[in-house]
């Protein structure tokens, strides 16, 4: 699916998404690189939670974030439900890797005090592994 194909003539689409997931221990960890905007945030969530139900046992989920490079509220909302969804579950989700202006961002909005973020995706699953026993 092309993201943005359908804007006026001339105009620069935005930049895709690209999201990928792999398991580190009892742990998923995903990789997000481009925008978390309105346009891509359904992609990322439904990506997430379906990985999510295949876990065994409670969700521990490190959504490495070093490569987006905007996150808007459309994006912040994707990263609220992957949170909550984890927590009903019994899990965790956790952010690795922001920038700077994704830091600001979270701390903005309040959201950093429930979406805990680690410099790395290794101290993110330390972090998990130390909280979760695996």
């Amino acid at each position: 699916m092309s993201l943005g194909a359908d804007g006026p003539p001339g105009a620069v689409p935005p930049e895709p998404l690209r999201v990928s997931s792999s398991t580190r221990g009892s742990c998923l960890v995903v990789e997000a690189e481009g925008e978390l905007t309105i346009l891509t945030s359904d992609l990322l969530r439904d990506h997430v939670l379906a990985d999510m139900r295949l876990l065994d046992g409670p969700p521990r989920v490190v959504m490495d974030v070093g490569e987006v490079g905007f996150c808007d509220s459309s994006g912040l909302n994707a990263l609220i439900v992957l949170w909550k969804n984890a927590h009903r579950a019994g899990g965790e989700f956790v952010l690795a890797g922001p920038e700077r202006r994704f830091r600001t961002i979270l701390e903005r909005s309040g959201l950093d005090r429930h979406l805990l973020a680690y410099p790395t995706q290794d101290e993110a699953l330390d972090a998990l592994h130390e909280t979760g026993g695996g």
